[in-house]
């Protein structure tokens, strides 16, 4: 593998920028390239970063020199300029969503594998204090036999509505048209989080979702009851209707319990393990701001392709997640339960 591997970025809205900016910060990896509509953000981003910006993505899938490109369009458009990246002989990095369904994820890396090319996705939220945490706390065996895991994001924020380069003058988050909602959000992160820590595959959910304040289109509620053919259960939840914020983590164990605060992101610092013994009660505090932080996505894309490994983020995991979140929207559909034990 050569030292520094080019990449390139298609799409300079905000979460392409984001991009951008951490890929340039990252040993191993050189931006060479983006592609953007719009001449402004081309402008701020060649001055920015001194990198070339092409005013179309097909004139970036073009270029012979980029080693791997990264989608960041809007979700409705993920698939389509996957595959088209795809018949480019490109490899992939999509942002999440990979793509609007369980069915066009699959067609997307099914293309990829016969053309040649590897896709991944950015799951960034696998390297986040908070889940790294909660994976040492479980290796460690602190909480004994996990028999109940509830992973929620709750907040109520203006901010999650209008993120994006326009806010609130075109909340595209809001929107069906774009792919927006909740559950495309957050479920990505809290379904792979959860697959994660529970290694076990699916047996059935129930869900529901809900759109009350911010959007008559698309879901700003929606929770999962999971159960796990290791007889795991789990309550996985995303809310920006939530006034009071509930636990980010709470997991109950044959020893112990931890629950983690909730609310923001930057609010998830602080983790409670309590045990009882008889009448004596022990607990513990475990401070995530004074944790080492692992690196993040691109320190391990970047390091994994060095060591000539896969990327550290795998096509049955994000279809997994992906099912999951298809049978959210089932559940709710139909009004009951979801068998998962059929694959």
């Amino acid at each position: 593998m050569k030292n520094n591997i080019n990449m390139g970025v298609l799409g300079l809205g905000r979460m392409g920028q984001v991009h951008c900016r951490q890929i340039a910060a990252t040993p191993g990896l050189f931006l060479s390239a983006a592609s953007s509509r719009s001449p402004e953000i081309a402008a701020g981003m060649k001055e920015e970063l001194k990198i070339s910006v092409y005013d179309s993505h097909e004139r970036l899938l073009e270029e012979n020199s980029i080693d791997w490109t990264v989608i960041t369009t809007f979700t409705h458009e993920h698939k389509k300029w996957a595959l088209r990246a795809i018949a480019a002989g490109k490899n992939l990095i999509i942002e999440k969503p990979v793509a609007l369904s369980y069915q066009e994820a699959a067609a997307i890396f099914q293309a990829a594998r016969e053309k040649g090319v590897k896709v991944t996705v950015h799951l960034n939220r696998r390297w986040d204090r908070d889940f790294e945490l909660v994976q040492r706390v479980l290796k460690e065996d602190l909480l004994g036999e996990v028999y109940r895991i509830e992973s929620r994001y709750t907040n109520f924020s203006s901010g999650w509505a209008g993120w994006g380069l326009q806010g609130l003058d075109n909340p595209w988050r809001l929107k069906k048209a774009y792919g927006g909602g909740l559950l495309s959000d957050w479920g990505p992160h809290l379904f792979d989080q959860l697959l994660l820590l529970t290694a076990s595959p699916p047996k059935c959910l129930f869900g529901k979702t809900e759109n009350r304040i911010w959007s008559s289109e698309v879901e700003d509620h929606f929770w999962a009851e999971v159960l796990f053919r290791n007889g795991v259960s789990a309550r996985v939840e995303a809310s920006n209707n939530h006034r009071y914020s509930l636990p980010r983590w709470l997991l109950l164990g044959s020893k112990g319990t931890l629950k983690m605060s909730g609310g923001d992101p930057s609010e998830w610092n602080i983790a409670l393990i309590r045990k009882n013994f008889h009448d004596f009660q022990e607990e513990t505090t475990l401070d995530t701001s004074q944790q080492e932080l692992s690196g993040g996505f691109y320190p391990a894309f970047a390091a994994a392709l060095q060591q000539g490994k896969e990327p550290p983020v795998g096509a049955e995991e994000v279809l997994a997640a992906a099912r999951l979140m298809d049978a959210v929207k089932e559940s709710d559909s139909r009004g009951q339960s979801i068998d998962l034990s059929v694959d």
